[in-house]
């Protein structure tokens, strides 16, 4: 006799960004839709966007007729077809569309990020977001922000005229959304056009980095108010990083000679004299600043011309 488990263990394997339907028989094809509108809905047969694709096996009636098989799949005009859905929601996002927007609600903040951009692709928006580790006063806000298009300077624009996604907390000012009861939702205009990549800044784990070193000397954040454009001694930023219970690492900048360009090395403290100069601080996690130094004067700050973290 054929083994009824082996069909079943094929669909078993079935993910979520693959659900949509090629079936084959009439039968199949009702019951599938029968799925798909649920109790007390009208049947409507539906077809799915390419490129995920599901081949319904022949014995998958007999299987959902023995009751050994639950398929989730997304609601709306177009789930199945060629247009792009009105709503997706997986483990990690839900999406919807109320008015003339997509609203975004993040289930998992922690989720792998391509979860995040099935969903988008589903309703038809070509976005890449990722949460990433940040410091407390970054949680729910973006830390960077790219897009591209064949031509132009800026992102596209809806016919609304809006651009940037908007941010908000359920319920409003709940904290973070790591937070037990409080999540993030992200508007998009629906008519929006053009491919965008969003980094958003999420609570970091205990002993992650932060995504957003950069930060340190901003209000609020580990050296939140201290003045480096100048250069400080190395013995004062000591004393004002133990004054505010933080562990110091050091960077020694070499800047390149010719091009200008800057590289780090990294120096245990018994390296450094207190009388060298700290021109930049780096927050590298909770409690842990980096201090960005050289043994003697330069001319100038260096990140005063914009020099970043190295990636």
């Amino acid at each position: 006799m054929r083994n009824i488990h082996e069909p079943l263990d094929r669909l078993a394997r079935v993910h979520d960004g693959e659900l949509t339907d090629q079936v084959s028989a009439a039968g199949a094809q009702a019951l599938l839709a029968s799925i798909v509108a649920g109790p007390g809905a009208t049947t409507t047969a539906v077809t799915a966007p390419s490129p995920w694709r599901l081949r319904m096996p022949r014995l998958v009636a007999g299987a959902l007729a023995a009751g050994a098989l639950v398929i989730g799949v997304i609601v709306g005009p177009g789930v199945l077809g060629d247009e792009s859905a009105t709503s997706y929601a997986n483990s990690a996002i839900a999406i919807e569309l109320d008015g003339d927007q997509y609203v975004a609600r993040i289930k998992d903040p922690l989720a792998d990020h391509a979860k995040y951009t099935e969903a988008f692709h589903a309703v038809g928006l070509d976005i890449d977001l990722r949460l990433v580790p940040a410091s407390p006063t970054a949680v729910g806000k973006f830390l960077s922000v790219r897009w591209s298009k064949s031509s132009g300077a800026g992102p596209a624009r809806s016919a609304s005229g809006g651009s940037l996604p908007t941010l908000k907390f359920t319920p409003e000012n709940c904290g973070e959304p790591n937070q037990a009861g409080c999540e993030l939702t992200m508007r998009v205009p629906a008519d929006y056009t053009g491919n965008m990549s969003l980094s958003l800044g999420r609570r970091a784990e205990p002993g992650e980095e932060y995504k957003n070193p950069d930060w340190a000397t901003a209000p609020g954040e580990m050296f939140g108010g201290v003045q480096l454009q100048d250069g400080r001694p190395v013995d004062a930023m000591l004393a004002e990083a133990r004054r505010r219970d933080l562990t110091v690492e050091f960077s020694r900048i070499r800047p390149d000679a010719e091009t200008g360009a800057l590289s780090f090395e990294p120096l245990s403290a018994d390296q450094v004299r207190g009388d060298w100069t700290v021109w930049h601080a780096w927050q590298v996690k909770a409690g842990v600043i980096r201090l960005l130094v050289t043994p003697e004067r330069l001319p100038e700050n260096p990140f005063e011309k914009g020099a970043r973290p190295p990636s």
